[in-house]
C-alpha cells in the first residue's frame, strides 16, 4: 500500500509545475471584457488579486484556488492575501513571500504584526507578501466544535486509554464540522497555493522567506517547483526526512522524537545554567551547582503534581531568551528536595490548536498506535529525564487522526535549483534544534548555513543585525555568506 501511495505521489510530484501561462498583473482591476483565465499549476486558473486598501498602508485581496488540484476546475476556496508595496518601485525585484509557522498560524495577521522589523532594503526593493495558509484564519477556515478550548487532558502514564481517547477529541470535532475540507490541506497544497499566488502578482520566480513551520513549506516548495524558485531563507529550520517520514527505523517514532527536540532542549537549559552562574547576582538562580539544585526543584515537583507546570514555564523561556530573568526568580523561588527524583506521572504534554494537528496530522508519519507511544516513554524518560516524555506524547492528538492527504509531498529533497538555499538556525533553538537545519541543508543538497550564536526560536525571538544584513545580501544579490559563517546576538540575556 505504502508503495502504491509514494508511486502516486511521484507521478503528482512530476505534474504540480506545468509550464505557466504568463500571469495577470499583480494590479489587475476588474474589466467589462472578459478574457480567459490564465493557467498555471496543474492547470488551475491564475487567480485575478483587486487590490484593496487595508490595515493602514496594507492591501488585502481575496483569491480563487481549487479545493483539489486533481480537479483544477472543480470546488474552489478562497485565501485571503496581503501585501506592502516595495517603497522604491524603480528599484524593485519582485515580490517577497513569507510564512510565519506554526502550522496553523494566520499570514495575514503577522505581516501586519512583523513588516516594520525588516530592514529598509527589503522592504524598498520587495513587495512583502503574506496570505492566510488554506484551512487557517480567511482562507475557508477548518470548524472544530469545542476543540478550541479542550477539557484538561488526563496523564498519559496515570490513564494512558482515557489520555488517547481525550486526545482524539479534536480531531472527531474537525470531522464533524470540516468535512472533506481535512484531505486537503496538506503543505504541498499549500504550497501549490503559493505557486498560484506567485503567477497571480506577477512574479517569474519565487522569492520565500519561512519561520519554523515556514522552512518546511519553503522545502516543499523547492522541490515541487525546484525551477521557480530564485531566492529562499529558512528560519529556524525543521529536518524535512523527520517531519514527513523518518528515516528507516524510525516508523514508531512520532516526529519529535526522529527531529530530537529533547536533546535540544535539554542543551538549551543547560545553556542557562552556564549563562546564569556566569552572570552572578543578575541571574536569581545562581550559586551552587544550577544543575544540581534544579535536579532539586524537579525531584519536589515530580512528587506532586508540579512537573507540567514547571516544565510548561521552561518550555516557555526557552524560547525567548528575554525570559531568562523570569525564570531564574521562578527557579529560586521554589522548593527542592535532594536525591532521585520520583517517576513522572504528570508529564508536561503540548496540546496543539485544531490548525495545527489538521497540518501536522496530514503532513507527518507517526506511529498509529497508542501502545507504541507508551513503550516509547520509558526509554525516552530515561534518555531525556526533563524533556523526553513531552516528546514522545505530543503527537499523541494525532493518533486516528480522521483525515488522509494523498496530495502531500513525502520527498525527494534535493531538487536542482538554480541558487543555494539560505539556512539560518540559532545555535540553541528549543523547537528546531541546529542539527535539524544542517540535516535539512545536507537534505537540499545546496543548503547553506547561517549560525547565530544565541538562544530562543527563529530570528523574530533572536535577532542579529549580523545575520539581518546577510539575509539581505541573499535575497537581494544572491550572495550567500561562506561555509562556517556565525554571527552574535544583538542582546544577551542577563545584560
Amino acid at each position: 500500500m505504502k508503495r502504491l501511495l509514494l508511486a502516486s505521489l511521484l507521478l503528482l510530484a512530476a505534474c504540480s509545475a506545468p509550464e505557466a501561462a504568463p500571469a495577470p498583473s499583480a494590479t489587475s482591476q476588474p474589466t467589462t471584457a472578459e478574457a480567459p483565465p490564465a493557467l498555471g499549476t496543474n492547470g488551475a486558473a491564475v487567480p485575478v488579486l483587486h487590490w484593496t486598501p487595508c490595515h493602514g498602508g496594507f492591501q488585502c485581496a481575496p483569491a480563487s484556488v481549487p479545493l483539489s488540484y486533481r480537479e483544477p476546475k472543480g470546488p474552489a476556496i478562497t485565501l485571503s492575501v496581503i501585501r506592502l508595496p516595495a517603497k522604491d518601485p524603480g528599484r524593485r525585484i519582485g515580490s517577497l513571500f513569507f510564512n510565519f509557522g506554526g502550522p496553523g498560524t494566520d499570514g495575514v495577521g503577522e505581516l501586519t504584526r512583523f513588516a516594520a522589523r525588516y530592514p529598509d532594503e527589503l522592504r524598498a526593493r520587495f513587495d512583502l507578501v503574506s496570505f492566510d495558509p488554506r484551512g487557517i484564519g480567511g482562507s475557508a477556515p477548518i470548524s472544530c466544535p469545542g476543540a478550541d478550548h479542550p477539557p484538561a487532558v488526563p496523564s498519559p502514564m496515570r490513564q494512558p486509554d482515557v489520555f488517547f481517547a481525550a486526545s482524539a477529541a479534536p480531531g472527531k470535532a474537525c470531522a464533524a464540522g470540516s468535512g472533506d475540507l481535512l484531505s486537503h490541506l496538506s503543505t504541498a497544497n499549500v504550497a501549490r497555493d503559493m505557486d498560484l499566488l506567485r503567477q497571480a502578482v506577477g512574479d517569474q520566480t519565487l522569492n520565500f522567506y519561512g519561520y519554523s513551520y515556514g522552512t518546511y513549506l519553503g522545502g516543499t516548495y523547492a522541490n515541487l517547483f525546484p525551477d521557480k524558485v530564485r531566492a529562499m531563507t529558512l528560519d529556524g529550520t525543521l529536518d524535512l526526512v523527520a517531519n514527513a517520514t523518518g528515516k528507516p527505523g524510525q516508523e514508531k517514532q512520532p516526529v519529535d522524537v526522529r527531529a530530537d527536540v529533547a536533546a535540544a532542549q535539554q542543551q538549551e537549559l543547560d545553556q542557562f545554567f552556564t549563562v546564569c552562574a556566569a552572570a552572578g547576582p543578575k541571574c536569581a538562580f545562581s550559586g551552587g551547582d544550577l544543575k544540581a539544585k534544579f535536579a532539586g526543584v524537579f525531584a519536589r515537583a515530580s512528587r506532586g503534581a508540579g512537573v507540567s507546570s514547571l516544565m510548561r514555564t521552561i518550555d516557555s523561556a526557552l524560547y525567548q531568551s528575554g525570559r531568562w530573568k523570569s525564570l531564574a526568580s521562578t527557579l529560586s523561588a521554589l522548593p527542592a528536595d535532594p536525591g532521585a527524583a520520583s517517576p513522572v506521572l504528570d508529564p508536561y504534554v503540548p496540546t496543539h490548536s485544531p490548525g495545527f494537528l489538521a497540518v501536522q496530522c496530514v503532513d507527518s508519519d507517526n506511529p498509529p498506535a497508542a501502545a507504541d507511544y507508551t513503550a516509547l516513554a520509558a526509554s525516552e524518560s530515561k534518555r531525556q529525564p526533563y524533556f523526553g516524555l513531552g516528546a514522545v506524547f505530543s503527537m499523541a492528538q494525532c493518533v486516528g487522526w480522521p483525515a488522509r492527504d494523498a496530495d502531500r509531498y513525502t520527498g525527494p529533497w534535493n531538487r536542482a535549483r538554480k541558487n543555494p538555499v539560505l539556512v539560518l538556525n540559532n545555535r540553541f533553538d528549543p523547537a528546531t534544534p541546529l542539527h535539524n537545519a544542517q540535516a535539512t541543508a545536507k537534505e537540499l543538497g545546496d543548503g547553506r548555513v547561517l549560525v547565530v550564536d544565541g538562544y530562543g526560536h527563529t530570528s523574530l525571538d533572536v535577532h542579529s543585525a549580523c545575520a539581518t544584513a546577510a539575509v539581505v545580501r541573499y535575497l537581494t544579490d544572491l550572495a550567500v555568506p561562506a561555509e562556517g559563517t556565525t554571527c552574535a546576538p544583538d542582546t544577551v540575556p542577563f545584560p
